[in-house]
């Protein structure tokens, strides 16, 4: 057999196994598994914005809300499990459920479903349920409108449905006719609107900070600033000109781990 036959019988079975898999829809009851590295956690109580939220075992869990979708900007940062975000593959994000748990997700609005991995926190914003990746999200197909309402549904470690109960017909009756698009409020304009990942006496503190930010892909500036005669460095990111502006950065950040980040006027 000549070289260049053993070449070309190489490259046709790469290509055959790229066309097989590249871009195929995922089966719905496919199972996802995780990535190495990663735990698993339930998590203890936490506070964002005010907010306390408790992770807990749901096994039946079944809810109704709006999901939204994140990317490349987290691509290869840890998520809350310790996982490696994967924007291509089946996960997502979750304000309470165990890590990880398997959940169905059926957009409402064109009827599609898929299985995702929940390995992350999120997503913090208005009333939005589930941050899906943007795979699950273009299987799911609703990547160009950005957010879209769903139903998730608990399923087991073979795929299968966990028998409902009552949560999803409660939910679904009071998100009926609600809209998916922020309220106009959210939009009120504000100048000089940061958010703040810490404020910190040393500054020597806020450079750390700064360059726990910088791994998790998020650029971030030092302001010094005198409360009460007392000096103080906050870190800041941004300065928005809107309250919705502010909020997405605001689930950026707090979805990278910092959960005590909060929305200030500068």
């Amino acid at each position: 057999m000549t070289a260049r036959l053993i070449l070309l019988i190489v490259m046709t079975t790469a290509l055959a196994a790229c066309s097989s898999s590249g871009g195929r829809m995922p089966a719905d009851n496919k199972v996802p598994t995780g990535a190495n590295g990663g735990v698993n956690k339930v998590g203890n109580p936490y506070k964002i914005s005010g907010k306390w939220y408790y992770p807990k075992e749901d096994p039946a869990y079944d809810e109704v809300g709006v999901a939204s979708w994140y990317g490349k900007q987290f691509h290869g940062k840890k998520t809350a499990n310790g996982e490696v975000y994967n924007m291509n593959a089946l996960t997502a994000a979750h304000k309470t459920l165990p890590m990880p748990t398997n959940v169905k997700v059926t957009n409402l609005q064109n009827g599609r479903t898929i299985v995702v991995r929940v390995n992350d926190r999120g997503p913090f914003v208005g009333d939005r349920v589930i941050d899906l990746s943007r795979r699950a999200a273009q299987v799911l197909g609703f990547t160009n409108q950005g957010t879209t309402k769903v139903r998730i549904q608990a399923i087991d470690k073979n795929g299968k449905l966990v028998k409902s109960n009552r949560r999803y017909a409660e939910t679904a009756r009071r998100t009926a006719s609600r809209p998916v698009t922020r309220k106009a409020a959210e939009y009120s304009s504000a100048d000089g609107m940061v958010v703040q990942a810490g404020s910190f006496r040393m500054k020597d503190n806020a450079s750390s900070r700064i360059r726990e930010l910088k791994n998790a892909g998020i650029a971030a500036t030092i302001a010094e600033v005198m409360v009460d005669g007392v000096r103080y460095f906050r870190v800041i990111i941004g300065n928005f000109t809107n309250r919705g502006g502010a909020e997405t950065a605001l689930e950026t950040v707090q979805a990278r781990g910092f959960y005590d980040a909060r929305i200030i006027t500068n």
